[in-house]
C-alpha cells in the first residue's frame, strides 16, 4: 500500500516568500485535555442535569480547574437519512476557503469485526443484533463505520447514518466467512493427541507427547502471531480515528481473543504427567528446539503471554481519545470439555482458563478507555441499549494541560460528588505533538471530510500524466504570504510550510501519511516586496488509477494554522478521464 501515494516534491518560490511586515513572531499554543465522561444512576440511566461544580477532575494527582464544560445529547434518529456527498472531481483551481462542509456528528461509533478469531455462527448472531439496534440510535449526531479483520484490515466505507447503507454492509458481512473455527480444530486435534500419549504404553507415550508438543508450540507460536498481528490492526482503526472530533467508541466484536493462548493445554499436559506414570519420565526429558532442547518443565504457556501488549494498545486508545466497548461474541456458553465429542482422557481439563484471561484482557481494555465488557449476552441490542448513554447523553470536560511532554500518559481520576451517580471515564490521557495532530487531521478527514483554510490557501488540479502503471498527479497551492509567520534572525526571515497528505480508496485502502518541510530562508530587506504576491508550493503524487480520496493539508510552522482539503479525483486510461 505504499505505492498508492508517493511523493515527489517541488518548490516553486518567487523571489522571496515571507509576511509583508518585518518583527520577531512568537507562537503561543495552549493545550487543552477534554475528557469525556459517562455519569448514570443506579438504573444505568444518564443523569443529565450536572454542573462543572459537581465534577472533580484529577491528573496525575492534581486537581485540574475546568476551563470547558457541556453535557451532550445526542437524539436517538427519527429523520431522514443524509444524503452522501458526491464524488465528483472538483475543478481547477479549487478555493477551499470558499465553502465550509456541515458540522461533523458529535458521536461515532466503530464497529470492528474480528473475522479472524470469531466463527461464522457468532459473528452472524452478533451482527444480527447490530442490524436490531443501530437504526435506533443513528442520526445526525451518531454516525456508524465497519471496519473488519480476517489478517487484512479493511475500513468498509466512511462514517454514515444511512441505515439502508448499514443494512446492505451488514448484509455483505453475514455473507464472509470468519476464520475463527480454523483455530478451534488444530487446537481440539492437539488435545486429541497429548490425550493418545498420556493413554499410551510406557514405550511409546514419550514420543507421542513429544511430537503432539512440537504441534502445540507451532500452534502457540502461531496463534500469539495472531493476537500481535489482531493487536496492530486495532492500532491502525484508533490512529485513522484519532483526529476525528466528538466522541469515538469502538466496539470489538471478537471471540478468543486470548493474550494467552495455549494456557490450558500446557496445564494439562502438566497434570497428565504427574498423574499417569508411564510418561512420568517425559518430565525431566529433553526435547529438541530448533538445534538446542527444552526441558517439558520449561514450557508453559508464559512464552506465548501477550499480556503487556494489551496493556499497551490501551494507551493506544488513549492517545487517539478512543473508547472501547469489547463484546464477547459467544454469548452464553458451556465449558465445551463436558461433550462427548471433546471429553478428554486424562481428566477435565479446565476451559475456563482461557474464559477468564480474555474476560480480564477485554475488561481491561474496556475499563482504562472509559469502556465497558459485554460477556454473556446472545442478544447484543439489548445490552448495547442498556450503555446507550455512553454516545447519546454525556459529559465533556476541558482543561489546560498542565505538562508539555507529548507522548507520556497522565492518569486520569474523574469523581462526581453526587451520592448514587457512577462514573466512567478514561483512566489516562496522552497528549500528541503538534506535527501528529496534523496527522492525525489528515488522516481522519479522509473518512468524515472537513474543510478549514485559516491560511487562505488555494489549490489548482494539474493534468494527470501516466508513470508506469501509475498516475503522476501534479497539486499546486498558493498561500498569501501575509498569512505565513516567519521568524527574523541575523538579518534573515525563517519559517517553513508543512504538506502533509494521504490517499484513499474506495475499498478501503489507506496509504501512509507523508509529510514533507518546505523551509523558507529570505533577507528581512526583501520582506517589503511580497505584498499582494503568493508562496507557491507544488507536490506532485504518485497514484494508481481509479477513484480516491486525497487528504491534504498545509501547516505554517511557526504559527501552527492549518489548512486542510480533501479533493476527490477519478484518474483512468480513458481520454479525458479525471
Amino acid at each position: 500500500m505504499r505505492r498508492i501515494l508517493s511523493l515527489a516534491l517541488a518548490l516553486a518560490l518567487p523571489a522571496s516568500s515571507a509576511q509583508t511586515t518585518a518583527g520577531v513572531a512568537k507562537s503561543v499554543e495552549v493545550s487543552v485535555t477534554n475528557v469525556d465522561v459517562v455519569v448514570t444512576d443506579a438504573n444505568g440511566k444518564a443523569i443529565p442535569d450536572l454542573t462543572a461544580a459537581d465534577f472533580e477532575v484529577r491528573q496525575d494527582g492534581r486537581v485540574q480547574p475546568l476551563t470547558n464544560f457541556s453535557f451532550i445529547r445526542n437524539e436517538p434518529a427519527s429523520f431522514a437519512a443524509v444524503a452522501p456527498a458526491p464524488e465528483a472531481a472538483p475543478a481547477a483551481p479549487v478555493a477551499p476557503v470558499a465553502a465550509e462542509l456541515p458540522q461533523a456528528a458529535r458521536a461515532h461509533l466503530i464497529v470492528f469485526v474480528d473475522a479472524l478469531h470469531l466463527t461464522n455462527n457468532n459473528k452472524n448472531r452478533a451482527l444480527e443484533s447490530l442490524r436490531k439496534y443501530l437504526p435506533t440510535v443513528m442520526g445526525p449526531n451518531v454516525e456508524v463505520q465497519f471496519v473488519t479483520w480476517d489478517r487484512g484490515l479493511r475500513i468498509r466505507g466512511p462514517f454514515t447514518n444511512d441505515t439502508a447503507i448499514v443494512s446492505s454492509l451488514l448484509q455483505s458481512l453475514e455473507e464472509e466467512n470468519a476464520l475463527g473455527a480454523v483455530a478451534k480444530n488444530e487446537r481440539d486435534q492437539i488435545l486429541r493427541q497429548v490425550d493418545a500419549a498420556m493413554m499410551a504404553d510406557a514405550s511409546s507415550a514419550p514420543l507421542l507427547l513429544n511430537n503432539a508438543i512440537v504441534q502445540l508450540r507451532g500452534w502457540c507460536d502461531m496463534q500469539a502471531a495472531e493476537v500481535d498481528s489482531t493487536i496492530g490492526a486495532l492500532r491502525a482503526s484508533f490512529s485513522a480515528v484519532a483526529g476525528v472530533e466528538g466522541r469515538k467508541v469502538l466496539l470489538l466484536v471478537t471471540e478468543k481473543f486470548t493474550p494467552a493462548p495455549g494456557h490450558d493445554i500446557w496445564d494439562y499436559i502438566q497434570y497428565g504427567t504427574t498423574r499417569f506414570g508411564n510418561v512420568t519420565a517425559v518430565s525431566g526429558s529433553a526435547m529438541r528446539r530448533g538445534g538446542g532442547t527444552t526441558a517439558l518443565n520449561d514450557l508453559t504457556y508464559k512464552n506465548w503471554d501477550r499480556g503487556p501488549s494489551f496493556r499497551d494498545l490501551t494507551r493506544a486508545a488513549n492517545a487517539a481519545g478512543v473508547s472501547l466497548v469489547t463484546i464477547d461474541a459467544a454469548g452464553l456458553t458451556t465449558d465445551e470439555m463436558l461433550s462427548a465429542e471433546n471429553a478428554a482422557s486424562v481428566g477435565r481439563m479446565d476451559e475456563g482458563i482461557g474464559q477468564l484471561e480474555m474476560q480480564n484482557a477485554m475488561g481491561l481494555l474496556a475499563e482504562e478507555t472509559g469502556g465497558k465488557m459485554i460477556v454473556g449476552r446472545n442478544d447484543l441490542s439489548h445490552a448495547l441499549k442498556d450503555m446507550e448513554a455512553d454516545w447519546t447523553a454525556y459529559y465533556s470536560l476541558g482543561y489546560e494541560s498542565p505538562s508539555a511532554k507529548p507522548g507520556e500518559p497522565h492518569a486520569i481520576k474523574v469523581t462526581v460528588k453526587r451520592s448514587g451517580a457512577n462514573v466512567r471515564s478514561r483512566k489516562a490521557v496522552v497528549e500528541r505533538t503538534a506535527d501528529e495532530k496534523v496527522s492525525d487531521a489528515v488522516l481522519s478527514q479522509v473518512h468524515i471530510p472537513r474543510t478549514t483554510n485559516p491560511l487562505r490557501a488555494t489549490l489548482t488540479i494539474g493534468t494527470p500524466k501516466k508513470s508506469g502503471k501509475q498516475w503522476l498527479l501534479p497539486l499546486d497551492f498558493k498561500i498569501p504570504f501575509d498569512r505565513i509567520t516567519l521568524i527574523p534572525l541575523g538579518g534573515r526571515a525563517k519559517g517553513a510550510i508543512l504538506f502533509t497528505a494521504v490517499a484513499a480508496t474506495p475499498d478501503g485502502r489507506i496509504s501512509p501519511v507523508t509529510t514533507e518541510r518546505a523551509p523558507i530562508d529570505i533577507p528581512e530587506s526583501d520582506l517589503a516586496k511580497l505584498a499582494g504576491k503568493a508562496f507557491t508550493y507544488s507536490a506532485t503524487l504518485k497514484v494508481r488509477p481509479g477513484p480516491q480520496v486525497l487528504s491534504t493539508g498545509l501547516t505554517d510552522e511557526v504559527s501552527r494554522l492549518s489548512s486542510y482539503v480533501q479533493p476527490h479525483v477519478l484518474i483512468g486510461d480513458k481520454p479525458g478521464t479525471r
